[in-house]
């Protein structure tokens, strides 16, 4: 059985638990966690704004990859966090979709896609559609364009504004 005195413990290797890093890769980080810390926001989004902050590409995608390591960063919780807020402000699966894509999220990555987000005993796409229309109508003299302006603009597919705009001409025609 050795004797564990000084000298023993002298020829030992010691390895740090946590690699060394740069006192600008420790206020990228630092940076990271207060930014998260007011809402979710994904790494795509992340890496630009350190990059816009003055930070080097390879510095900001480093603090990154360590946020996303170790929790505190994460795409797939951010893209949920972004559907159900999206959802709740009437915007249109495809935008939805768009969005996260733009984000480097594909929703199909998402537990439950599309079904958790767009129940099948909830209102269709074409309901919640004609409810953004009934909540805020547009204000035009042509009622079919104005609504297809404003669900496309509110990313609802083409079937869905043409279908839902036709529908609320009608509905407007019968109110006048």
């Amino acid at each position: 059985m050795p004797i564990i005195d000084e000298e023993f413990l002298s020829k030992l290797v010691r390895e740090p638990i946590v690699a060394d890093v740069s006192q600008e890769q420790e206020d990228a980080f630092s940076k990271i966690a207060r930014l998260v810390s007011v809402r979710e926001r994904c790494s795509c989004e992340l890496v630009a704004r350190l990059m816009r902050d003055g930070l080097s590409e390879d510095i900001a995608r480093d603090a990154v990859s360590r946020a996303l390591s170790c929790g505190l960063v994460d795409d797939l919780r951010y893209g949920e966090t972004l559907v159900r807020s999206r959802i709740s402000q009437g915007k249109g699966r495809t935008g939805i979709e768009e969005e996260l894509a733009s984000c480097g999220i594909s929703a199909c990555d998402l537990e439950g896609w599309p079904d958790e987000f767009f129940p099948s005993d909830g209102p269709t796409e074409e309901q919640r559609a004609f409810d953004v229309l009934l909540r805020k109508p547009p204000r035009s003299k042509n009622v079919y364009a104005s609504a297809c302006r404003k669900l496309a603009s509110r990313g609802f597919s083409r079937d869905v504004v043409f279908s839902v705009a036709r529908r609320y001409a009608e509905h407007c025609d019968g109110v006048f």
